[in-house]
């Protein structure tokens, strides 16, 4: 008998819905959707990933993921979290309405400004 596992039928991989970078050293950041299997069925979320600082080791010529940051990598870092997290509040789901649909929408359909 065979012991061979099939591994999983997965979709093709999609893109990021949002990139922000890379800047100096390789450091950036995306947003990602992510559909999800609840008890009511299918959900998407958003995910962030922070891509980490690159560095050629002279000792081997190859190119590495560092676990670290360094000081002036910061200002870079947080700028892109600031344009990732604003995105995923600015932006709705797919499948979900806006927050100006979700308030009731513009102006009354007669043109009147509301007080």
């Amino acid at each position: 008998m065979s012991t061979t596992t099939k591994k999983k039928d997965r979709a093709p991989a999609r893109p990021p819905e949002l990139k922000i970078g890379p800047f100096q050293g390789g450091i950036g950041v995306a947003v990602w959707l992510n559909e999800i299997q609840t008890e009511t069925g299918p959900k998407t979320i958003r995910a962030v990933t922070i891509a980490p600082r690159r560095y050629l080791d002279k000792q081997t010529g190859q190119w590495k993921d560092s676990g670290s940051f360094r000081p002036g990598d910061l200002t870079a870092l947080i700028l892109a979290l600031e344009k990732a997290r604003e995105h995923c509040l600015m932006r709705p789901l797919p499948g979900e309405s806006s927050e100006d649909e979700r308030m009731g929408g513009g102006p009354p359909d007669n043109g009147e400004i509301p007080y």
